[in-house]
């Protein structure tokens, strides 16, 4: 399953690419879209191995911990 899914974003890059590299800023549009494109194989590579995603209240409690000692 998982390298199902590693060839459907390598797919998905592929077709979106030639669009990307035709735009006028190239390089702030594929930090963007790469941005996206690894956080949303990140969610579902978290998905297919069965594993929950950390919820953004346990991170934002740990940063206010640090900051508190």
């Amino acid at each position: 399953m998982v390298i199902a899914l590693i060839i459907v974003f390598i797919l998905i890059i592929m077709v979106d690419i030639s669009g990307l590299i035709k735009t006028n800023k190239r390089l702030k549009t594929m930090i963007v879209y790469f941005s996206l494109i690894t956080m949303g194989f990140v969610i579902s590579l978290l998905q297919v191995i069965d594993k929950k995603p950390v919820s953004p209240s346990v991170i934002i409690e740990k940063i206010v911990k640090i900051f508190i000692k």
